[in-house]
């Protein structure tokens, strides 16, 4: 369009030329024309030659978390006089720190640079870019776009709320972890005995022991606090109301949970039958299921975080279906951990399935509202432990109520 007004005015200069008969109006007109001519040809040239990059300081960042932006104008031949617009497109839920664009003056072939920071205010996998050139000439005759089709990828990570240290019921037998608090006893870790109390089991007593004393005696075990746990995350969208916030808020509960087990040295691994974002962005590719065996340290929570930030609500599997796929690959050491805001029949029924299969199975229900207090309810009626989280705020207090406390 900008060309074309230009052709225009210049068909109408050589109009008004070929009606007159004043040779300064003549060669005033063949010297624009010309201008115009060399500037376009300038212009498409310097298109060519310049190429514009980014470089960005983290791909996982948390929410409110600065991310540095470093972007590089190269010049790669001669490029004439003019000016270079480099404008770099963030998403909508990001909030820049200063300009993402920057005008640079050409001529000079010295690469130019320049630096922006932004935040992202939300849990998501976004995709930086793309990044747009606009170049012209000095006398404004001529203006080229480009649009490149660079794209860089960041995630990021759900908010993680500090709870307090959870208990958790576990098959687990055997412990990795020695501790000072007598949360769980590891049964390969004898460190005494001690006179028989009404309550103890039979597998408890130290029958050498027994036999020498003419007494019953109880093994004394070395306390451990290590358990194994998999968050089962669902995140079918027929199980959430359309806004977004409990969705959110289970994604938050998760995180929240792992962050305090694995800092507590327990096992912690995480499955879901949500969709992975990052299948959007490669389509010959078939989308896989996010299946985190259960480890420690700061790596599993990074990845378990990674995931996480790329977690959409999905169509398929639903949870009851999901949970008939994961009953054979689950181990029976394992506490299994489930968030959800709405549990089906279906659901429920595999639930009881695990449970009676010698399971331990928990649940977190997040998100207000009849649906969620509904699941709360028939959780615990099933005899499985159930904390209702119906705000962020009382993740800090998140505790599981044991079966027969509700009215």
């Amino acid at each position: 369009m900008h060309y074309l007004i230009w052709g225009v005015a210049v068909l109408v200069l050589l109009f008004i030329v070929g009606n007159t008969e004043s040779w300064l109006l003549s060669w005033l007109v063949y010297f624009i024309a010309l201008l115009a001519l060399a500037a376009i040809t300038v212009v498409r040239r310097r298109a060519t030659v310049v190429s514009v990059s980014r470089h960005v300081s983290h791909t996982q960042a948390e929410i409110g978390q600065p991310v540095s932006v470093d972007v590089t104008v190269n010049w790669q031949g001669p490029s004439g006089p003019g000016w270079v617009l480099a404008q770099d497109g963030i998403p909508d839920s990001f909030r820049a720190l200063g300009s993402c664009g920057e005008l640079f003056i050409a001529g000079d072939g010295r690469d130019s640079h320049y630096s922006y920071r932004m935040t992202g205010q939300q849990r998501g996998y976004f995709s930086i870019g793309p990044l747009r050139m606009s170049t012209g000439d000095l006398f404004g005759m001529a203006q080229t776009n480009v649009t490149g089709d660079d794209h860089t990828f960041l995630t990021i990570y759900p908010k993680i709320v500090p709870i307090p240290p959870l208990r958790i019921p576990s098959n687990r037998p055997i412990g990795d972890a020695r501790s000072s608090k007598r949360i769980y006893e590891d049964t390969t870790r004898i460190v005494g005995v001690r006179d028989y109390l009404p309550g103890d089991t039979f597998s408890k007593i130290h029958w050498k022991t027994s036999a020498r004393l003419g007494t019953l005696a109880t093994k004394m075990c070395e306390p451990s606090t290590s358990i194994e746990v998999n968050i089962v995350l669902n995140m079918h969208y027929g199980d959430y109301p359309p806004i977004d916030t409990v969705a959110e808020l289970a994604c938050t509960a998760a995180a929240s949970v792992a962050a305090s087990l694995l800092d507590q040295k327990h096992l912690v691994g995480m499955q879901t039958n949500g969709y992975d974002a990052i299948w959007k962005h490669q389509p010959k590719q078939a989308p896989m299921p996010i299946q985190l065996r259960p480890d420690k340290g700061p790596a599993q929570l990074a990845s378990i975080l990674n995931a996480l930030g790329r977690m959409q609500l999905s169509s398929t599997p639903a949870l009851s279906t999901y949970l008939t796929q994961l009953h054979s690959t689950l181990p029976w050491t394992a506490s299994t951990l489930i968030i959800s805001h709405h549990l089906s029949d279906e659901s429920l029924l595999e639930l009881d399935a695990l449970k009676k299969s010698g399971f331990e199975i928990v649940a977190i229900i997040v998100g207000p509202g009849s649906y969620a207090e509904n699941a709360r309810m028939r959780v615990a009626a099933l005899g499985i432990p159930v904390a209702w989280i119906r705000t962020e705020k009382e993740l800090a207090t998140l505790e599981f109520w044991q079966p027969g406390r509700y009215e």
